[in-house]
């Protein structure tokens, strides 16, 4: 029932256990054109691993980070997102990102490790290496993390980046 009113509406579904990773539950939500939600987590008991999947229009990918010591930690429970991917890290969802772009008409790439920035500095880390480009980013970003000097120029004062999008994958209908 809750399904059919929103039918209308792009609907992407993100799930963590790995019990939903299955031809089945692909098929189910293709059928009904959801977006299966792609994420990085801690691998952690049966937690879902990294895929690749796309089941409508709209590829989905989400990085919530790995901070395995925090994850579960009831005291401060946004720490799990604190965690800054490697380079290396992010080439796996690099490779995942272009075949979910290649199959999908519009791509989402959301980096959920919010703490102290560290979405913004992996979205362009990954930015970068999808592109090849160097990106822009504001000046105190890549004072704080000294790693992006060698991908990213310093914005103006108060300029806005010139492209929003960590990558467009738009195809026309």
């Amino acid at each position: 029932m809750f399904h059919s009113r929103i039918r209308r509406y792009p609907r992407v579904v993100e799930v963590r256990h790995s019990t939903w990773d299955n031809p089945e539950t692909i098929a189910y939500f293709a059928e009904r054109n959801v977006s299966f939600c792609n994420i990085d987590q801690p691998q952690l008991g049966r937690a879902l691993s990294p895929t690749a999947h796309v089941t409508s229009p709209i590829g989905y990918v989400r990085l919530h980070g790995r901070n395995y010591d925090q994850w579960f930690e009831p005291e401060k429970p946004s720490d799990r997102y604190n965690y800054l991917y490697k380079s290396n890290e992010l080439i796996g969802w690099k490779e995942r990102v272009e075949t979910i772009a290649s199959e999908a008409k519009i791509t989402f790439v959301i980096a959920n490790n919010h703490f102290e920035a560290k979405a913004g500095v992996n979205g362009l880390q990954l930015k970068h290496m999808l592109t090849g480009r160097r990106v822009a980013a504001p000046e105190s970003l890549i004072e704080h993390y000294p790693e992006l000097k060698a991908i990213a120029d310093p914005l103006g004062q108060g300029q806005a980046p010139a492209s929003l999008p960590l990558l467009r994958t738009d195809k026309p209908a």
